[in-house]
């Protein structure tokens, strides 16, 4: 982070910003700090022994001098949909340039230009990039923008202001990072909604451009759970300071999933 902080000449989407040492708070105390609970990270959906894991970690952080309080993020409940609308126009409008002529891939042996398209397309993308790529279209067309993209950025900026309210009394907000502990690998990706709902707690950050790190936070049934801190924006630093702090107090980063 600290090789890559700072405007890049090469890159419009960097910020001009003083470089600065993001793990310059590593190793201070967390005496003092105020940290947020979001009570919606907590609720329906949420696996009760996530949240009890959750819960021992807030009980950490406050016998480190830490203060942890109860808050709320109203418009979390909206963030699937809106995250699902905008994240797919975006890659239905960025990945027209992979037409098998200048970019990507490039299907073999055929015959007529329609086939470079359609071929290259059909064999060069995966089921979940068609997937975004038609709900992205459908969203993005006309009959539809308004109703479904333009809402999701309305939605957008609702949960940004959300997180801007919180963020006036709080340095950080701690919240599971997943629904339910880890699952095993390949348990649950041939239902893409069921995916999708296990990305409702990280979303929200994404959405409101802010950062954040998950760092273990104990387990379920010899399975992980993992634990976000959320930040203001470009205070990456005060994120490292809190994780480091947690991982110091217990010993989650020497035990082995679905160890006894």
């Amino acid at each position: 982070m600290n090789t890559i902080i700072g405007q890049d000449d090469r890159d419009s989407t960097t910020v001009d910003r003083p470089a600065e040492d993001l793990g310059a708070k590593i190793g201070q105390s967390m005496a003092g700090m105020k940290i947020a609970l979001p009570k919606e990270y907590l609720g329906e959906g949420v696996d009760a022994a996530v949240a009890d894991q959750i819960k021992a970690a807030a009980e950490q952080f406050k016998a480190m001098g830490a203060t942890v309080e109860e808050v709320s993020l109203p418009h979390t409940k909206y963030a699937v949909p809106a995250y699902y609308i905008i994240a797919s126009s975006e890659a239905s409008s960025n990945l027209q340039r992979f037409d098998g002529i200048r970019y990507g891939f490039r299907a073999k042996d055929v015959k007529t230009l329609d086939d470079v398209y359609v071929r290259s397309r059909s064999e060069g993308f995966g089921a979940e990039v068609k997937r975004r790529i038609m709900l992205g279209t459908f969203s993005l067309s006309a009959g539809f923008y308004d109703a479904y993209f333009k809402k999701a950025g309305q939605i957008r900026t609702l949960i940004t202001q959300d997180f801007e309210t919180v963020f006036k009394d709080y340095d950080l907000i701690m919240a599971p990072t997943t629904p339910t502990p880890a699952f095993k690998i390949g348990d649950k990706v041939t239902d893409p909604v069921v995916m999708y709902m296990n990305d409702i707690l990280t979303i929200s950050v994404n959405l409101a451009g802010l950062p954040a790190a998950s760092v273990p936070a104990g387990f379920v049934d010899g399975m992980p759970v993992g634990m976000q801190l959320i930040g203001k924006h470009f205070d990456e630093a005060t994120i490292y300071q809190a994780a480091a702090a947690f991982e110091d107090a217990n010993d989650y980063l020497a035990q082995i999933p679905g160890g006894k």
